[in-house]
């Protein structure tokens, strides 16, 4: 008997995971650049306010969030302008792909039309689909220098009457694109015109390299009103496992979103009081996490553009590295493949993120540079061995 006619009719389309959440079991001397999970520990202070709060009879129901928490985020969001009311602005959730989830759960109708662009994150084609939504991608177009960014002419040719949503990852996961101002005033234009939503994904927004500066589209005037931001720890704070975040919006789209039947509240109580206190105390150890990955960073990107076939731009956010591998006459397929057969390096194929990814990979920073220096040896090793 198969269960598969037990099953809700969108699950059926969705089968296997996520290219960067396949475990492909224990290989000996594997170095996975795959996931984008942090390899640092939570510190122990943060660890500890956890088991304070479960001590302090933390553990009782909490209908609508930590008030505390929700007063922490808010005075977060402050340092670029945002002023928020926390009780009515801030939804809890349990990290950033719940957030997504619960946003295109209480907005996006079947059949409706949801943009996103090409190359982006992958993690947000299952929920669409999930939904019945339609997926319409609007291609990002390299600049002179080799960073992709918004093609906001070619945006707009891809917005029809059917649009409901565009989600922006901002700071950009693959590509390491920080949206400029401009860019998002040309987007919130469109989106004002074209009456749709934003949702701004902008869970790397804390590690930002060189003269960028992150600028939350929901700033703009006019854009409280129809922009949904989804947030995490998981990279800020290195909490991947603990599952905490927030989404932050205006106070009428919050309280449609808090309609959705998403469970009395959506992370762990204990872990929003540590939450506060990792707001307050936590950025010496952010700050150790970025001088780490900016070490990485530079590292890599010069090992890599001494690769005969490879040119690797410095990101301008997150710690990923999305070079060009198309010199070296191989499909991304056939070089993310091979390199793990042959190397037993994992990296991710750029056509996950969108067909405008072919020629590019994807290699997470996430391990100690030593371990990088190994994989760029191997990575060399490789190409120098199988250049067309």
């Amino acid at each position: 008997m198969s269960a598969e006619k037990y099953a809700k009719k969108e699950l059926l389309q969705l089968k296997g995971r996520a290219p960067t959440r396949v475990s492909i079991g224990p290989v000996e001397g594997l170095i996975n650049l795959g996931a984008g999970d942090p390899d640092f520990n939570l510190p122990k202070f943060m660890a500890d306010a956890v088991a304070e709060a479960i001590m302090e009879g933390y553990t009782h129901y909490e209908f609508q969030g930590d008030s505390e928490f929700k007063k922490a985020v808010a005075e977060y969001y402050s340092k670029y302008g945002v002023k928020l009311d926390a009780e009515s602005q801030v939804l809890v959730t349990s990290g950033g792909s719940q957030s997504i989830f619960h946003i295109l759960a209480a907005f996006l109708n079947p059949g409706e039309e949801v943009i996103i662009f090409n190359p982006t994150y992958h993690g947000y084609v299952r929920p669409i689909k999930y939904f019945n939504g339609i997926i319409v991608r609007a291609p990002m177009k390299k600049d002179e220098e080799g960073y992709f960014r918004p093609d906001i002419e070619a945006l707009e040719a891809h917005i029809s009457d059917k649009t409901k949503i565009l989600i922006l990852c901002n700071p950009d996961n693959p590509t390491g694109c920080v949206f400029k101002e401009d860019e998002l005033k040309a987007i919130a234009e469109l989106a004002v015109k074209h009456d749709f939503l934003i949702l701004s994904d902008e869970i790397y927004n804390e590690f930002i390299w060189g003269n960028r500066r992150h600028y939350p589209i929901i700033l703009i005037p006019g854009m409280m009103e129809r922009t949904l931001v989804a947030m995490s720890f998981s990279k800020m704070f290195a909490w991947t496992g603990c599952r905490l975040g927030f989404i932050i919006s205006g106070s009428e789209l919050i309280e449609i979103l808090s309609r959705v039947p998403m469970g009395i509240c959506s992370a762990p109580v204990p872990f929003q009081k540590a939450g506060v206190v990792a707001l307050k105390e936590g950025w010496e150890f952010n700050r150790m996490m970025r001088e780490k990955y900016w070490e990485r960073i530079k590292y890599c990107v010069e090992r890599l553009n001494e690769i005969p076939g490879i040119s690797c731009v410095t990101p301008e956010a997150t710690f990923y590295l999305f070079p060009d591998i198309s010199g070296t006459g191989m499909s991304s397929e056939e070089f993310s493949k091979r390199l793990l057969e042959e190397e037993k390096v994992r990296i991710v194929q750029g056509t996950v993120y969108g067909s405008n990814g072919e020629g590019h990979v994807r290699l997470a920073l996430v391990k100690p540079l030593e371990t990088l220096r190994e994989a760029m040896d191997r990575i060399e090793k490789f190409v120098r061995k199988n250049i067309k």
